[in-house]
């Protein structure tokens, strides 16, 4: 370079690699149709596409010791929680197998909490706009090179599973009509079957009396009663 004394000796080495496509399991109608590949270097281009930020990480590790695969933890440096940040890189060093397997399930499973507990502990995405807006929430996006095209974000919370890609892209009042839209179907589905249990079996008095004879005519043909 003019005015440098010095030489940049930069790899340049590349091979065959998918294409980047339209994200197949979190597909949208607005917003960008480019996801994550199996690359490892595609996957940092794509994430820093979104996040010019110049406190953006990229700490590498290299998981399995003998297959010595390129895992990287990205976050931003003056967002993300110290704790978190610290506790994320103590579980990854404590990961300890010959290979990693060509699945970030084997890396969810080392690091989270408790494979005991039935709700996702750490979310998976193939959208790299969803994991640069994780990114700015003080979280942290686990990649591994040469893995099926899916992030890990970490930590996460219950509402983070009822979040669409979508609601980014759409005005602030609807986005968020959405999102208590899902929370109220979600309640419906986990408690309906149980009060329509509880008011058929234990308490038939509260039901009117037309709505009792109905529900007690469409169960005619049914063997089973509603509890055993």
């Amino acid at each position: 370079m003019n005015g440098i004394n010095k030489v940049f000796v930069i790899e340049t080495q590349g091979w065959e690699k998918r294409k980047i496509q339209e994200p197949v399991t979190e597909s949208v109608i607005r917003g960008p149709r480019e996801g994550f590949v199996e690359d490892l270097r595609t996957n940092i281009v794509l994430i820093r596409r979104y996040l010019q930020d110049p406190n953006l990480r990229l700490k590498t590790f290299q998981i399995g010791r003998r297959s010595r695969k390129d895992l990287v933890v990205a976050y931003i440096d003056d967002i993300i929680h110290p704790d978190i940040l610290k506790e994320v890189i103590r579980r990854i060093d404590s990961i300890d197998m010959d290979d990693a397997p060509e699945s970030g399930g084997f890396i969810e499973q080392w690091i989270e909490d408790s494979f005991l507990s039935p709700f996702p502990q750490i979310l998976n995405t193939e959208r790299p706009d969803k994991a640069s807006a994780a990114l700015l929430q003080g979280k942290v996006v686990i990649m591994l090179d040469g893995t099926p095209p899916f992030g890990l974000i970490a930590p996460t919370t219950f509402g983070n599973t009822l979040q669409s890609p979508e609601d980014y892209y759409e005005r602030w009042t609807i986005g968020t009509l959405l999102r208590v839209l899902r929370y109220i179907a979600a309640f419906i589905a986990i408690f309906l079957p149980s009060l329509y249990i509880a008011l058929v079996s234990y308490h038939p008095g509260m039901i009117p009396s037309d709505l009792a004879f109905s529900i007690a005519a469409s169960r005619e043909g049914v063997p089973f009663p509603p509890i055993c």
